[in-house]
């Protein structure tokens, strides 16, 4: 929706879909993690301390970085 010009912020994205911004900021983040974490996510085999949830919340820019935060 950013992209293609149909919604001008992650707010009005928000309100569009009936949903809480901070949702919405979180799944934006979820588009930076690198590629192995998502597979981990989807194959349920992050380490058992980290959910998708703390993985969403201000994920650090860098692939690395992130791997180092949960331990990858």
């Amino acid at each position: 929706m950013l992209v293609s010009g149909e919604a001008k912020s992650l707010k009005e994205i928000a309100v569009r879909e009936g949903i809480d911004n901070s949702y919405v900021s979180r799944m934006v983040n979820m588009t930076t993690l690198a590629p192995d974490m998502v597979a981990a996510i989807l194959d349920d085999t992050l380490p058992n301390h980290i959910t998708p949830f703390d993985l969403a919340v201000d994920p650090p820019p860098l692939w690395d970085e992130q791997r180092g935060r949960v331990g990858l």
